[in-house]
């Protein structure tokens, strides 16, 4: 035993030399293994970012709409990483780019190029329904080679310390151990933020669409509907024939008109009226309603707490979300099922707040849905917040139903969580902002005299869609109101001077002169008496903010019906 202790001895800094050098080797062999390993998950994260991007130009680049690629493009700008994209037609030539920093002379070429030092180029082809629109070329910016070499460096000090400090036989591989699997961890949470970073992109360029064709719709929407509701007033002793036809086109016309209001749900483009709501005696009434509506084969029970809070919310959206959350929960039980619709108060705390960038810390009213249904498989749960995405036959729905729930809770400052298991059910969790303000007086809109009585009050009428203000016009005439017309806010103050016997002005909000916010100051300057209802399709405009009616604001929402603009014009005269 000596005679070995002693040869230890002698050659401890030959094997103290070999075991550094084996460790060294080692360690060299680990960091390049992370770096070829970093490469693929970055490499990875560009196809990905590429994909999605090409996914989100198809129709812009089909309908060779730049400035909507343009924009789509700059949305890239949040995410530090992407350092160039191209977007190119099938002809070869440049539709919209983005660079960070300083622009290049030659964008298309560098781009095109083989990358640089520490950058990643990829391309993936724009293509719809198997025909090529194009390309997209993305350059992808990755860490710096020291920054990355950086990470490798302290576990190989730590060997040579550990190996001059305890020589051969006391060596601890714990610590190299420690290092690759927080190195793991790190690329896992990586991969994982960039994922919710692509999705949320994905998300909100959906959004951006699906909200401007809404936009268009409603104008559109308000013609007809309109109409064909003065052709039903006009011609009530009309033929019963004629008079079903008409019925029918309205029905369709509502139809269409819910589904854009899905749509704007969606892109968070609603505009909402928030108050302070009791959720408990909400959801106790929401359940009645819902028992006399769903299948009896569905057991419905309301679960509540004492000392709920209330809730900011718009209380109408609100019961519309938990009324699409029962019919999806009554469709997974086809055979019958327990409906399950929970309230209870709840904080959400930093660290469940920083696995979900949208989510603030703080108290919220958590309603939840829960059904004992068919249940979702894992590998599809992430899209099922997308619009027009259904597990459901064709005919049983539109695919709206949860993608307007999230994006209603999304625009009032909430949160949505959803868990589900196959076979075993679904539960999906609103979580809704706290309010701190009393109820307010309930309002119940003045309902104004009929026909002939208004005869005397003079509306002026302030569209510059030219088919929106001659119906308009037409349901002013049929509701008793004397009207004066103008396609601007120019000629609408010129008409306002000359015209003293004008008592309400009835405006558009987004009009290509100026709009309806700056022309109601103006004429409520002139005219400090003058009372003032909005028409919008669309709420980001002058009077709706962060998806808010401005207080005080009177709103006539695209498309309407005569009973509705009667109210709202009632309403506005008798306050």
């Amino acid at each position: 035993m000596r005679r070995l202790l002693d040869a230890l001895t002698q050659w401890r800094p030959v094997l103290v030399a070999a075991s550094v050098a084996a460790f060294v080797g080692l360690s060299l062999f680990v960091a390049a293994y992370g770096e070829r390993q970093y490469e693929a998950l970055a490499t990875a994260s560009a196809n990905a970012q590429a994909r999605v991007l090409a996914e989100t130009v198809t129709a812009a680049l089909s309908f060779d709409d730049r400035q909507a690629l343009r924009e789509l493009v700059r949305a890239l700008e949040a995410n530090t990483e992407v350092d160039a994209v191209g977007v190119y037609d099938e002809r070869g030539r440049l539709a919209a780019s983005y660079e960070r920093g300083p622009p290049s002379s030659e964008f298309s070429q560098a781009l095109t190029r083989k990358a640089a030092p520490g950058r990643i180029v990829v391309t993936t082809p724009v293509a719809q329904a198997g025909q090529r629109l194009g390309t997209v070329y993305l350059r992808y910016r990755s860490e710096p080679a020291l920054r990355r070499a950086s990470r490798y460096v302290g576990p190989v000090l730590l060997v040579v310390m550990a190996l001059l400090m305890f020589s051969v036989m006391t060596l601890d591989a714990r610590a190299l151990g420690r290092t690759n699997r927080s190195l793991k961890t790190q690329m896992a949470e990586r991969q994982k933020a960039e994922a919710a970073l692509r999705q949320s992109q994905k998300m909100e360029a959906i959004g951006r669409l699906t909200g401007g064709i809404a936009h268009d719709f409603n104008n559109m929407l308000a013609i007809v509907l309109g109409s064909l509701d003065l052709l039903n007033r006009r011609y009530a002793d009309a033929d019963p024939k004629m008079l079903r036809l008409i019925q029918q086109a309205m029905e369709g016309g509502k139809r269409a008109a819910a589904l854009t209001a899905r749509l704007l749900a969606f892109s968070r483009l609603q505009p909402l009226k928030p108050s302070s709501a009791d959720i408990g005696k909400a959801v106790v009434e929401m359940t009645e309603l819902l028992r006399r509506t769903l299948d009896e084969s569905v057991a419905i029970e309301a679960v509540t707490i004492g000392g709920l809070w209330r809730a900011h919310i718009d209380l109408p959206q609100l019961e519309t979300a938990i009324v699409n959350l029962a019919i999806n929960a009554r469709d997974a039980m086809p055979g019958g099922g327990k409906l399950t619709i929970e309230s209870a108060n709840a904080f959400l705390d930093r660290v469940y707040a920083d696995q979900d960038g949208e989510v603030t810390p703080g108290p919220y009213i958590m309603v939840s849905v829960s059904d004992t249904g068919t249940g979702i498989a894992p590998e599809i749960l992430d899209q099922v917040f997308e619009p027009f995405f259904t597990t459901k036959p064709t005919g049983m729905g539109t695919g709206l139903g949860l993608s307007q729930v999230h994006g209603f809770i999304k625009q009032s400052g909430g949160h949505v969580r959803i868990h589900s298991a196959v076979g075993v059910g679904t539960t999906v969790k609103l979580y809704l902002p706290r309010s701190l303000a009393e109820a307010g007086p309930t309002v119940l809109s003045a309902i104004g005299p009929e026909g002939g009585v208004r005869r005397g009050i003079t509306v002026l009428l302030v569209e510059d869609e030219a088919g929106v203000r001659e119906f308009a016009a037409e349901a002013l005439s049929d509701l008793g109101f004397d009207v004066l017309a103008a396609e601007g806010a120019a000629r609408a103050l010129d008409l306002l001077d000359r015209s003293p016997e004008v008592g309400l002005l009835l405006t558009d909000v987004v009009m290509p002169e100026a709009n309806g916010r700056d022309l109601a100051d103006e004429a409520l300057r002139r005219r400090p008496d003058l009372r003032v209802v909005f028409m919008t399709g669309y709420t980001q405009d002058a009077i709706v903010h962060h998806g808010v009616v401005d207080p005080g604001a009177r709103l006539v929402t695209k498309p309407f019906t005569l009973a509705t603009l009667s109210a709202e014009l009632d309403a506005a005269l008798a306050g």
